[in-house]
C-alpha cells in the first residue's frame, strides 16, 4: 500500500524551525539591511578598551531584540581614513568580514554572545570625523572611563581636517556636547603617572558600580576624582605624582606643593611645608585687612574715629562733658556729616572665602590660580571681558 504523502514529515520540527524563524525576525527591526555578527569586525580605533555588562546585555537582546542598528562603515572607507590599519582590515576581509563596526562594539559582543544569527546595520561612507562621531555616541550611552575619555579626547584635539586646522577644545566640547571644562580636565589627566590613572579610574568603577567590593579590598585602592586629580595632581611633577601613590607623601602635601613652580616642586619641599599646608586648613580664620591705598597717612586714625560713631551714637551719655541732649544731637549730626566726607575704615577679608588675594609670581601661576577659583561659565565670561582690551 502506498504511504500517503506528508507522513514522514517531522511536523513539531517544522514548528519549531517557523517558531525561531518568527522570533528572529520579531528581534530585527523590519526595512533595515541586516548581516550575520560574524560579517562584522570591531574597529581597531575604538576608545573602549574594555566592554562591561555584555552578559545582561546579551539577555536583552535574547528576549527584546537589537532595537538599534550598528552604525558601519565599508573596508574602503575606514582604511582610507586610518590607513595604519590597513593590514589588520584587510586580513578581516579575507575572512568574510564586510564592514568595520563604528557605533555598537557591545551590540557587537552582546549580538555574538546572544547567538543572534542577523543584526540591523546602518552602513555610512561620508562621516566628517569618526572620532568626534564616536565621543558623541559614547557620551550618549554607558560611558568610557574617565582616562579612556581623555585619550579620545586628545586624539580629536590632534586631529586635522582638510584644510589643515585643528579643532580647540571649546570647539571639541560644543561638538561633543559637554562643558569645555569636562574636556579640559579629561584632558589633564593624561599628566597622570599610571597608578594615578588607575584612581581615577578607580573611582568611576565604584561610582558606576562596576568595582567587585566583594572581592577587592577598598582599603588597598587608591581613589582619586576627576576634578581633584586634574586640578591638583595633575600639576606635579611626575616623581612626586609617584611619592604620592607610594604614600611618602601626604595629600595635603601634595596640595601644598602643587601651587608652587614645576622647577620649585620637589619632595623635599613638600614635606618641609607641610606644617604650613596643615595650618591653612586647621586654624582659626583670621581677618586680615586689605593694603592701605597709597598716599592716605591718616587712614588709621579716620578709621578709628569712624569706627567710634556708633557707640557715640547709640549712647551720648558717654559724650565727654556730660552734653544736654541737644548737645549730643549736635554733635551726632556733626559726626555722621564727618564720616560721610571721609573714608572709612577698609573692609576685611578671612581665609573662609575662597577667593582670596592670589599672589602672583607669575603669569602661568596666575592663569592656574584663576582656573582653580572660577568655574567654566566664569572663564569664558572672563575671556570675553577680557578680548576687547586686548590689543
Amino acid at each position: 500500500m502506498a504511504q500517503k504523502p506528508g507522513l514522514t514529515r517531522d511536523l513539531a520540527a517544522e514548528r519549531a524551525a517557523r517558531k525561531a524563524a518568527t522570533h528572529q525576525a520579531r528581534l530585527v527591526p523590519q526595512g533595515l539591511p541586516t548581516v550575520r555578527p560574524g560579517q562584522l569586525m570591531p574597529s581597531p580605533e575604538n576608545g573602549r578598551k574594555r566592554l562591561h555588562k555584555i552578559d545582561e546585555l546579551a539577555k536583552t537582546l535574547s528576549s527584546d531584540g537589537m532595537n538599534t542598528a550598528m552604525t558601519v562603515i565599508p573596508p574602503d572607507v575606514y582604511i582610507a581614513t586610518y590607513p595604519q590599519h590597513k593590514d589588520a582590515v584587510e586580513a578581516r576581509v579575507a575572512e568574510g568580514v564586510l564592514f568595520v563596526v563604528h557605533h555598537g562594539h557591545r551590540r557587537l559582543a552582546a549580538a555574538l554572545e546572544a547567538g543572534l544569527t542577523e543584526v540591523p546595520i546602518l552602513v555610512r561612507r561620508d562621516v566628517p570625523s569618526l572620532r568626534i562621531a564616536a565621543i558623541q555616541e559614547n557620551l550618549q550611552r554607558m560611558a568610557l572611563n574617565p582616562i579612556e575619555e581623555a585619550m579620545e579626547f586628545q586624539e580629536a584635539l590632534d586631529e586635522t581636517d582638510d584644510e589643515g586646522r585643528k579643532l580647540s577644545q571649546r570647539d571639541l566640547a560644543k561638538r561633543a556636547g559637554c562643558s569645555q571644562t569636562y574636556v579640559s580636565h579629561r584632558v589633564a589627566l593624561l599628566r597622570l603617572v599610571p597608578p594615578l590613572q588607575q584612581a581615577v579610574v578607580n573611582h568611576w568603577l565604584k561610582d558606576q558600580q562596576l568595582l567587585e567590593t566583594e572581592t577587592t579590598n577598598d582599603d588597598q585602592l587608591l581613589f582619586l576624582p576627576v576634578r581633584e586629580a586634574a586640578t591638583v595632581y595633575a600639576r606635579l611633577r611626575s616623581e612626586l605624582q609617584e611619592a604620592f601613590a607610594q604614600g611618602e607623601i601626604t595629600a595635603s602635601q601634595a596640595a601644598g606643593v602643587s601651587k608652587l613652580p614645576p622647577d620649585q616642586q620637589s619632595i623635599a619641599a613638600a614635606q618641609t611645608d607641610t606644617a604650613d599646608y596643615d595650618a591653612i586648613g586647621e586654624a582659626e580664620p583670621t581677618k586680615t585687612p586689605l593694603p592701605e591705598p597709597r598716599g592716605s597717612d591718616s587712614l588709621l586714625a579716620t578709621a578709628a574715629s569712624a569706627a567710634e560713631v556708633p557707640a557715640a551714637l547709640a549712647d551720648p551719655g558717654h559724650l565727654e562733658g556730660g552734653s544736654t541732649s541737644r548737645d549730643s544731637s549736635t554733635r551726632d549730626r556733626s559726626s555722621v556729616a564727618h564720616t560721610r566726607e571721609e573714608p572709612v575704615a577698609a573692609p576685611v577679608m578671612t581665609q573662609e572665602d575662597p577667593r582670596g588675594v592670589i599672589v602672583v609670581r607669575s603669569v602661568k601661576e596666575l592663569a592656574l590660580s584663576i582656573m582653580d577659583l572660577l568655574d567654566g561659565e566664569e572663564i569664558e565670561s572672563l575671556k570675553e571681558y577680557l578680548s576687547p582690551r586686548l590689543p
